[in-house]
């Protein structure tokens, strides 16, 4: 008889557990609109942001140009510890341009640096690369976002 109670006791939780864990499931519009919502939004503002000035600073004395593309570096740093992108959609796009960012903040920084106007620029025109698949990831999150 102890048997059948512990059986049973088994089977039950099992199949309360199974409902738990699908009851709770998330679809990949939620998920999408959970990342945008919980520092998603913030982190590709940011981006925005820093990469922006980064092609604004492109036109002065390259003496600054420095600074501009380390504060991209940190924003990249940052996106790059956070939460995968939920979109399949917009996943590309965001790799693209991080990959990018980060590639031409390098090699802005490391060209300002050693007055190498020729690499800095080189850096520039990557982060200038990145900015279009930055906006084309945008897009296709506010596309996936708009479909829910």
């Amino acid at each position: 008889m102890r048997s059948r109670v512990r059986i049973l006791t088994l089977a039950t939780t099992a199949v309360a557990t199974g409902l738990l864990l699908t009851g709770c499931s998330s679809t990949p519009a939620e998920e999408l609109e959970d990342w945008w919502s919980s520092g998603g939004e913030g982190r590709i503002k940011a981006l925005s942001d820093t990469s922006g000035r980064v092609n604004e600073v492109s036109t002065r004395p390259m003496d600054i140009w420095d600074t501009a593309c380390q504060e991209l570096l940190a924003e990249v740093a940052k996106a790059k510890k956070s939460d995968t992108l939920p979109s399949e959609n917009a996943r590309g796009f965001w790799t693209e341009a991080l990959t990018a960012f980060e590639h031409g903040g390098n090699e802005c920084v490391a060209g300002a640096g050693k007055k190498d106007e020729v690499q800095a620029s080189a850096g520039i025109r990557e982060v200038q690369k990145g900015i279009s698949r930055l906006a084309a990831a945008v897009s296709m999150i506010k596309s996936d976002l708009e479909a829910k």
